[in-house]
């Protein structure tokens, strides 16, 4: 038996200088030029790349809280989750974003979601102290000179 259709679903991660549009039509014309013209090709959502620099306010803030909390921190520039940043640090906005948050989840976007509301770790922030945490993150963003 020949099956009569093929699905397949494609995840691309872009990097600055690329752009969703500019890489659906490359992805197309590689399937044509390779011999497979009638692949049809939908995408279903998708978004520009986002970089914010280190030295902005909202990162060093961020920063300045987690090292309150005693949370070592890394800096991820290009982080490989998919999120809509592009719509405050690309144009017109131009402003710097991140993400931030204490306490822990895990599985989002899935049936089996979660997030930690009372915690007996004390390395873990529950509900609680996660939102004081943006509380503290706004603190910090209101002492902080652009």
């Amino acid at each position: 038996m020949l099956p009569a259709r093929a699905v397949a679903k494609l995840d691309l991660r872009l990097v600055p200088n690329m752009t969703a549009e500019d890489c659906l039509a490359k992805l197309k014309r590689h399937l044509a030029n390779e011999g497979f013209p009638d692949v049809e090709v939908n995408m279903t959502g998708g978004y520009d790349p986002t970089e914010t620099p280190e030295g902005s306010a909202v990162i060093r803030a961020q920063q300045a809280v987690y090292t309150r909390a005693g949370v070592v921190n890394t800096l991820y520039p290009r982080n490989a989750g998919s999120w809509p940043g592009c719509v405050f640090t690309g144009a017109p906005l131009n402003l710097p974003a991140g993400q931030f948050g204490l306490g822990h989840g895990s599985g989002a976007h899935a049936p089996d979601e979660y997030y930690v509301i009372d915690s007996t770790n004390p390395k873990v922030a529950g509900l609680i102290d996660a939102t004081m945490g943006y509380v503290d993150f706004l603190y910090e963003m209101a002492t902080i000179s652009v």
